[in-house]
């Protein structure tokens, strides 16, 4: 194991195993597709619960150079954390953040001149005054961020134009609708073949979903994130299900806990809160140090299971920071012994696809609830 456990006085109660060997493997999967397009990491939300500088770290170590984030602050946790190359702050940013982005050498997007002019001032007003490349963030058919398509050849000529700033790409995102996306590859192009004096300026379209649904939208670079975890993005019947078999799949979390307890409710108890019926028979449980408040989905008392000992135990209860498991056929289970929530254990193991449905969640929802103080393990 990694040397970041030995930063714990004690075993964690919960935590995150991730898997060294897979993430290359997905990386190499995602190159083979791709070919000569560049690769962008997307990072953001702590990388999707996998922890953004350790993930950044790895994927640095393999020749990764570019990563995005939403936020500013998302950047400079990753620069504090050693991270060299462009970091893109994707989303949105404060006015009061231009000195942060500069201090940082992080690259911002922009979808508006206020914005851009005021990165501008505050480039030149600094000694020595620089040149800041920044993204220029065009809308083609999402309706969320970004400059409207027909707006933005006259946007980008006045971004390249304001002093101590250099477009150093031009991305979109995909609505990830199969009758649309096409249209909006069209629509990115086009904004190229109007800026004919900035040819050689990189365009951005595909992130994970794209990357296996859409090879017309590779363009220059690509954005994968949920794909390094090994994970489908999209429903299968808007994906292009021979890319995914290409990419060759292999999940890098497992997510564990300790079993806190272990005990048989009598017949006539209930187990767990609220208006719930009695058990009919005594009942051996265990419960486990992980509830809602620890990102554990509540919803997995409804049909989920932990595995424990290589067996498969149902869910019975979640509760703040416990969850409830049926513990019947666990005759050599022992307190503090491991429950695999997320992951494989003997010969069973639990799918995030499955874990997500199960929740009326996502698997990116359910990712990136895991909170940012449990240890991530590589492996």
């Amino acid at each position: 194991m990694d040397a970041n456990r030995s930063q714990w006085l004690a075993p964690p109660t919960s935590w995150l195993e991730l898997s060294r060997a897979n993430l290359l493997h997905n990386l190499a999967g995602v190159r083979a597709l791709v070919g000569g397009a560049r690769i962008m990491a997307v990072l953001k939300a702590n990388a999707y619960g996998a922890g953004a500088t350790g993930m950044a770290r790895e994927l640095a170590a393999a020749g990764v150079d570019a990563f995005g984030v939403a936020a500013v602050a998302e950047g400079i946790e990753l620069r504090q954390g050693g991270i060299a190359g462009t970091i893109l702050c994707l989303a949105y940013f404060t006015r009061a953040e231009a000195d942060a982005i500069l201090d940082h050498g992080l690259t911002p997007s922009v979808f508006n001149l206020d914005a851009a002019r005021a990165l501008s001032q505050r480039s030149q007003e600094r000694r020595p005054p620089g040149r800041l490349p920044v993204w220029v963030k065009v809308d083609t058919g999402l309706g969320r961020l970004g400059v409207p398509c027909a707006a933005a050849p006259d946007f980008i000529r006045e971004v390249s134009s304001l002093p101590g700033l250099v477009v150093g790409g031009v991305f979109s995102t995909l609505t990830e609708n199969p009758a649309r996306d096409p249209i909006q590859v069209g629509r990115l192009l086009a904004v190229r073949r109007g800026l004919p004096e900035l040819a050689g300026v990189p365009l951005s379209l595909a992130s994970s979903h794209g990357i296996v649904a859409l090879p017309a939208s590779y363009l220059d670079i690509v954005r994968p994130g949920i794909l390094l975890h090994g994970l489908e993005p999209s429903e299968r019947d808007r994906m292009d299900m021979r890319l995914v078999a290409q990419a060759d799949l292999r999940p890098i979390a497992s997510w564990k806990a300790r079993v806190a307890d272990l005990r048989t409710v009598a017949a006539g108890e209930q187990i767990g809160y609220g208006w719930r019926p009695a058990v009919a028979a005594p009942t051996r449980v265990a419960a486990l140090a992980v509830g809602w408040a620890d990102g554990y989905p509540p919803g997995m008392s409804a049909g989920g299971a932990v595995l424990i000992g290589g067996r498969r135990c149902p869910v019975l209860a979640v509760s703040a920071n416990s969850t409830i498991v049926a513990a019947a056929e666990l005759p050599g289970v022992a307190i503090n012994d491991e429950a695999v929530l997320l992951g494989a254990q003997g010969t069973e193991a639990v799918a995030a696809q499955d874990m997500a449905r199960i929740s009326q969640s996502s698997v990116y929802r359910l990712l990136a609830a895991i909170p940012s103080h449990f240890p991530r393990i590589w492996v």
